[in-house]
């Protein structure tokens, strides 16, 4: 009974440190996105946009989604599929004002797509530091851009993923 219990820890750990890595990199992915567009100012007339950037890292964010979530791995691989999905149908150009927001309208839908069980969007609300109001709307306003579409094949699901795990980060010393 010890060699099962030594085994359920050994792929917990597994699926922790392969959890670890893909929010690292997806974090990583996105902040770079992000950064490249850092000249690109406040836009009222994107419904993600925010007059100040967050001061909080994406790193710390994907961080605390993942500690008050119980996110599984492939909800995480989602939320860029989503937000790729977002950016390409409307034109939105992820930057500092828009992206915590896009990640929490993503965020939402791909836990209620993916996953059996999820909080309520008062307790998302909470994690990513905004008002219930506020969620609802980005969730509301995300499904729309999506045309109503959670739908991924397990090609573009597979791609994202193969991209996510081999990803090095540009600002990496090879």
């Amino acid at each position: 009974m010890s060699n099962n219990n030594n085994c359920h820890g050994r792929e917990s750990k597994k699926k922790s440190e392969i959890l670890n890595k893909l929010e690292l990199n997806i974090s990583t992915i996105l902040t770079e996105i992000s950064e490249q567009n850092s000249n690109i100012e406040y836009n009222p007339n994107d419904p993600f946009s925010t007059k100040f950037p967050s001061k909080v890292t994406l790193e710390y964010f994907f961080g605390r989604i993942k500690k008050y979530t119980k996110i599984e791995i492939s909800t995480l691989i989602i939320i860029l599929i989503y937000a790729d999905r977002i950016c390409t149908t409307s034109g939105i150009i992820l930057n500092p004002h828009n992206i915590h927001r896009i990640i929490l309208g993503c965020l939402l839908l791909a836990i209620k797509y993916n996953e059996d069980v999820y909080f309520t969007n008062e307790q998302y609300a909470k994690v990513g530091g905004i008002k219930l109001a506020e969620l609802n709307y980005l969730e509301y306003f995300s499904f729309h851009l999506l045309n109503f579409n959670l739908y991924i094949s397990n090609d573009i699901y597979q791609n994202y993923l193969q991209y996510i795990s081999n990803y090095t980060s540009q600002n990496t010393n090879k």
